[in-house]
């Protein structure tokens, strides 16, 4: 099990109750808000939470993620070096380790502030089906970016923090220096392993969080500084590589969050912020509640439930409205899990009831539950009924015998929390996490209630087609943009039964046949495959074709691979040529012998001469490179042992007993193999022994 896996287990409820008080909300270690981004052509952002640890116990890989169904991808988490290292080493916390700042390939050396992988093997090197040992790039990372491949639409942003690994943000907010350096690491780190953008997920500026945290007063407004440094990063480097960088937040839902913050200020800078809007309450508390209630239940402030007034969607969005985040920067989060108590006394049926603690079951600890276990063996089964909160709008479930309650979201819920966001004019959904929904019953419910409507409407046909720069086998087209409702995906230019795509509105047609009649139309398509009528057509022939006036490059490194009494065996590097070298000739006093391949062996020499040779090469219209630089070589006398065996030469097969000559004298081969340049007798001993 990885470290990062290890934080889902061990003690910390003191902690997250602690938490809970200060910011309005808590976390599961580890655990974090979600962050999102537009979803395709107008529809709303849907966006899921993978944490890398998923691809160990827990056995959900990035390639189970049904990525058709989502906007964005929030991948869980990186963190910040410190001193060579990273991680939090407070005693307090739920994984009180460090490690030292690696990439891919082992530990780096970078200045605080850098962000670093937060665990480089599930991230980064572990190999997946498909992969090979000797990729630079493996694990989690290739395979996100084999799902955008997949969905082109689909985006990746990387999540820095968490609840574990917040305690160097006040740190790095706190000068320029480390700013400066955050942000340029953010621009490195998305060029690199190709995501599309960064969330920063402090828990929690000024206050809040593991107590063991860096915390300054004057977190509130170096947040600000922090997110305007790295959004001018983002978008000079967006400038440089043609798109757009994202940058979000993950915030807390509490009061308090609200007024450690300049939130006004935040939303103007980041595309949008993620809103933790669940972990409202839980097993930190002995007083059963909602995970997640999407209105205040007046019987909650009845029965004395802490913050119950402020604790619950419809408050936290109001306040963060009156803050001055405008509805459109603003992600709703949901969760995919339940949270439970034990020893609940059956009046309202275990709901705001004074419990012993928490529920002593759950998926991977106890008082958590993935809703796919509630699916299996919960709702409705083994003595657990289901209920609905018809003002708070959520269900839950009470076990009278065992008398345990259990606080959840289902696909009713999640129906009404769409409606809301939707009404509210709020950009999306985000929800923690993909593995605790397995059989996609929630995911599904999100992605039918936030699709944006079918687009039927076809671009504008491409307008003033043009064509330029004829050549004997290209054209160069250009035309005005089409409009789209949406807008345009790309547009395709055919020319009889062949067509290219492009994006732009300019486009290059190589491989035509000289002195031909061609006729180009454009259309233009959008993503949802509506395709304009076409362009007016522009016809053209190409010109004739030139003729071939230039010669190949001259052989190089003409050499002797050997020699008999009336032979010589010679290699040479190949030439070069714009259109391609067709052959060679080897030259010798009045003597030339023709030849494909960049070898020869030139017999009927007499013995004991001083021949010199030189190669030329040639292409199909006849043009003839300048000669090599010569070798002279002098055949063996002919009294040389009597053999006949054949000259040494590259590139023949032999077996072993196979006799050959060179330099005068016999080898007997030893192992059978292709022989190469290099391989001459003399020198590898292990393959020719001298006879």
């Amino acid at each position: 099990m990885g470290k990062l896996a290890q934080r889902l287990y061990g003690k910390w409820l003191s902690i997250v109750m602690t938490a809970l008080l200060l910011a309005g909300t808590a976390a599961l270690p580890g655990w974090s808000s979600g962050t999102a981004h537009a979803a395709a052509s107008g529809g709303y952002k849907i966006i899921g939470y993978y944490p890398s640890w998923g691809a160990y116990t827990r056995n959900y890989q990035v390639y189970d993620i049904d990525a058709s169904k989502v906007s964005h991808i929030n991948y869980a988490f990186a963190d910040i070096c410190w001193n060579g290292i990273h991680g939090n080493p407070d005693s307090a916390g739920p994984n009180p380790q460090t490690w030292s700042c690696q990439d891919e390939v082992g530990t780096i050396n970078v200045p605080n502030g850098t962000i670093v992988m937060g665990d480089p093997w599930i991230d980064a090197q572990k190999s997946n089906a498909g992969d090979t040992w000797d990729e630079p790039l493996r694990g989690n990372f290739k395979q996100l970016i084999k799902l955008k491949q997949a969905n082109p639409n689909l985006k990746t942003i990387i999540s820095v923090g968490g609840w574990t690994w917040s305690n160097r943000f006040s740190d790095v907010a706190a000068n320029a220096t480390t700013r400066e350096t955050f942000a340029n690491s953010a621009v490195d780190f998305l060029r690199k392993y190709q995501f599309d953008g960064v969330d920063l997920d402090w828990e929690y500026p000024v206050s809040g969080g593991l107590p063991g945290n860096s915390y300054r007063p004057e977190d509130k407004q170096n947040y600000t500084k922090l997110l305007q440094t790295i959004r001018q990063k983002l978008d000079a480097a967006g400038a440089a590589d043609g798109k757009t960088y994202l940058l979000t937040i993950a915030s807390g839902a509490g009061p308090s969050f609200i007024q450690n913050t300049e939130l006004s200020a935040i939303a103007q800078t980041v595309d949008w912020i993620n809103i933790m809007t669940y972990d409202m309450n839980g097993g930190w508390q002995t007083q059963s509640g909602h995970n997640a209630p999407l209105y205040y239940d007046p019987a909650a402030g009845s029965a004395n439930l802490p913050n119950a007034s402020t604790f619950n969607v419809d408050a936290a969005v109001t306040a963060y409205f009156a803050a001055g985040v405008p509805a459109n920067k603003l992600v709703l989060g949901v969760p995919f899990y339940g949270r439970g108590w034990a020893g609940c006394p059956a009046a309202g049926n275990g709901q705001y009831q004074n419990c012993t603690g928490t529920a002593q079951a759950g998926t991977w600890e106890n008082g958590a539950f993935d809703f796919y276990d509630l699916e299996a063996n919960y709702i409705g089964k083994n003595g657990y009924t289901r209920y609905w909160n018809d003002t708070a709008k959520v269900p839950y479930l009470y076990n009278a015998a065992n008398k345990t309650f259990i606080s959840y979201d289902d696909a009713d819920s999640i129906g009404y929390k769409a409606s809301y966001l939707k009404t509210n004019g709020l950009a999306g959904a985000m929800f923690w996490e993909f593995s605790g929904d397995r059989n996609k019953t929630l995911l599904n419910k999100l992605a039918s209630e936030l699709a944006a409507p079918a687009d039927t409407i076809a671009p504008s046909a491409p307008s003033n087609l043009a064509a330029s720069n004829v050549t004997s086998t290209s054209v160069s087209l250009s035309w005005t943009a089409s409009t789209d409702n949406v807008g345009v995906a790309g547009y395709t230019v055919s020319y009889g039964s062949a067509s290219v795509n492009t994006t732009g509105t300019t486009a290059t047609i190589s491989g035509l046949t000289p002195n031909t009649a061609y006729t180009f139309t454009v259309r233009a398509r959008d993503a949802a495959g509506n395709v304009s009528g076409p362009s007016n057509s522009v016809s053209v022939t190409t010109g004739a074709p030139a003729p071939d006036t230039t010669a190949p490059s001259v052989p190089a490194n003409l050499t002797a691979t050997g020699k008999t009494s009336t032979s010589v065996s010679l290699s040479w590097t190949a030439s070069t040529d714009n259109v391609g070298v067709t052959g060679y000739t080897v030259s010798y006093g009045s003597g030339s012998v023709d030849t494909t391949g960049t070898t020869a062996t030139i017999s009927g020499l007499s013995p004991n001469t001083a021949y010199t040779f030189t190669v030329r090469a040639r292409d199909a219209a006849g043009n003839v490179s300048a000669a090599s630089a010569p070798v002279t070589v002098t055949t063996n006398a002919a009294d040389d042992g009597g053999s006949t065996a054949p000259a040494w030469a590259p590139n023949v097969a032999y077996k072993v007993g196979d006799e050959v000559t060179y330099g005068g004298q016999t080898y007997v081969c030893l192992q059978a193999h292709t022989s190469l340049v290099g391989w001459e007798p003399p020198i590898v001993p292990a393959l020719w022994k001298l006879k």
